[in-house]
């Protein structure tokens, strides 16, 4: 048995649950506290999806549907997990699902006043398969937040859960705290400590103590940072990396690994191996892959057909091929390390350059280039026709 923390965020469709699930982190991250979140539907929504505008969400945004599959291979995450989790499981889950609540140990219930029924199946859920209740709430478009019981479990309601917003307040306080407590019933220095112990080379990355050394005021990495932190690790060297990071950054250090071993710490699975890839006109129905040829760059589109793919799947999935005189731009929403391994594999094809596409900085990073005009850490526009792909 997991004996790690796992927070089931349980209620119906539209009550505000991924709003709520990602200032909470937001706020556990501000804190320092170790965690992860993670988005058990098929349709669940990463951090780009409640910090960019609303009208580019609804041009990526890809709805799912769940399938046994999905269901099995977010359960073996949940199951393995190596951090605490704050688990979105969406608002319709059916009985295949409840291995996902059984791989919990404890719950957050957002529901609606107005569909008391719904609450009703919710709450049975949770006691059926035995999670401990954090908090039973209530979300309501209008009024007034308020905070009715701070016990054993907490109880208020939430007003104006929606997209975009940032919560505030005494009952969002209340729970802040609450799970900062829970998530650190143990020593987080402890818990790190054999996780650093365990990285399967000497040189290991820890990108926390990086940021925090240069500018501890900071809540993220800028791609500016780079160049920095390049020039404060040895190239072509076995490296593991350890810590929260943008695709972009474990881009850039796969590349300035080169051909070295490197490891990567994934909150679900451990310490991991960028998986090796192939380049081939082969297809696989794992991974649907659009090429977009521009005059100085090509952009590799990729979706996740199931919305979930697991780390042993993806050993010689195939890739196409592109014009090395030409950069690359990667685009998509896919696991760090399948994107490790995508700049591993164009960058030994000899492409011009390689860059990551992140919504939230309204372009590209480059992560590895073979030309002067363009060096890790710059930050290009996307071809203005890019938007129709989407």
């Amino acid at each position: 048995m997991n004996l790690l923390p796992a927070l089931l965020f349980g209620g119906p469709p539209h009550a505000g649950k991924s709003v709520l699930l990602y200032n909470l982190a937001k706020a556990l991250r501000e804190r320092g506290i170790p965690h992860y979140a993670i988005r058990a539907c098929p349709d669940g929504e990463g951090n780009w999806f409640h910090e960019l505008d609303q009208d580019k969400v609804r041009l990526i945004r890809v709805k799912g549907e769940w399938s046994d599959d999905f269901a099995k291979r977010i359960c073996l995450d949940i199951e393995r997990r190596h951090l605490p989790l704050l688990v979105d499981i969406g608002g319709r889950p059916t009985e295949r699902e409840t291995c996902l609540f059984r791989n919990c140990t404890h719950s957050l219930l957002l529901l609606r006043a107005d569909q008391e029924d719904n609450a009703g199946f919710w709450r049975r859920l949770v006691k059926v398969n035995g999670l401990l209740p954090l908090a039973e709430l209530y979300s309501q478009l209008n009024g007034t937040s308020r905070l009715d019981a701070d016990g054993p479990v907490i109880k208020g309601t939430f007003a104006g859960l929606e997209r975009g917003s940032l919560v505030h307040g005494q009952l969002f306080n209340a729970l802040v705290e609450r799970i900062a407590l829970l998530f650190t019933s143990y020593s987080l220095e402890e818990l790190e400590k054999t996780k650093l112990d365990m990285a399967p080379v000497e040189l290991v990355a820890n990108l926390d103590t990086f940021l925090q050394r240069w500018a501890p005021d900071a809540r993220r990495w800028e791609p500016g940072m780079i160049p920095r932190l390049m020039a404060e690790l040895p190239t072509n060297t076995a490296l593991a990396v350890y810590g929260p990071g943008p695709n972009w950054l474990y881009g850039a250090l796969a590349a300035h690994a080169g051909r070295q071993p490197l490891y990567q710490f994934d909150p679900r699975i451990g310490w991991v191996t960028p998986p090796p890839l192939q380049i081939s006109t082969n297809t696989t129905p794992e991974v649907q892959v659009e090429l977009h040829a521009y005059e100085q760059e090509t952009v590799l589109s990729m979706r996740i057909v199931s919305d979930h793919l697991d780390y042993l799947q993806a050993d010689q999935l195939p890739f196409p091929s592109v014009p090395i005189e030409r950069g690359l731009i990667l685009d998509g929403r896919f696991p760090h390390w399948l994107l490790t391994a995508l700049v591993r594999l164009y960058k030994d094809a000899g492409v011009a350059w390689i860059a990551c596409h992140q919504p939230q900085l309204g372009g590209a990073v480059v992560v590895a280039s073979r030309v002067p005009g363009h060096v890790p850490g710059d930050l290009l526009p996307l071809p203005i026709s890019e938007g129709n792909h989407k």
